[in-house]
């Protein structure tokens, strides 16, 4: 199967969903994977395990990092619209996510743990998926983009081509 990628990234979860199922489909039949512009985050998430990775020179590549972010809409909400919100929560920490209050240094603890949980797995899949330690992964990775040409260099693809050379390779 000739996979190609052409994704600036998204969400872990829907990358992680598409990984599932290509790791399936992986344990019957090669997969080649081929980047068009992009091949960043999400994109680089899904297609790190490929048996061999065609590039273009100048695809975005990498992009292997995490971050998070929510909105504080509070004091929009209070001081421009005049709007008080009074939460009611089973838990002080119910509403950490509904936007309308700064987070506290126990929730902003909590996100940065998740942030750094996925970035490890992000590592290690890619560390598993191009046959690098995690630590030679962590070095080249934290979120830098590479174009195609220096990924070669830094493993990350193994060879530059077209689409069409992914498919020949494949045959």
């Amino acid at each position: 199967v000739v996979l190609r990628v052409n994704s600036p990234g998204g969400s872990v979860l829907a990358s992680e969903k598409i990984k599932s199922e290509l790791d399936l489909l992986r344990e019957t039949t090669p997969i080649i994977a081929s980047y068009g512009g992009y091949a960043a985050s999400g994109g680089y998430w899904i297609s790190a395990n490929s048996d061999y990775i065609f590039s273009n020179a100048t695809t975005l590549t990498g992009s292997i990092g995490v971050f998070s972010m929510l909105p504080d809409f509070s004091k929009a909400v209070n001081d421009k619209l005049h709007i008080n919100i009074t939460p009611v929560n089973s838990n002080s920490h119910s509403d950490m996510y509904n936007g309308f209050r700064p987070l506290d240094q126990k929730e902003i603890a909590y996100m940065q743990a998740s942030v750094e949980r996925i970035y490890d797995k992000f590592t290690t899949l890619v560390s598993n998926g191009r046959d690098m330690t995690v630590a030679e992964v962590d070095n080249i990775a934290q979120g830098r983009v590479w174009t195609g040409a220096e990924a070669i260099g830094i493993g990350l693809v193994d060879q530059i081509g077209t689409i069409e050379d992914a498919i020949n390779y494949a045959a």
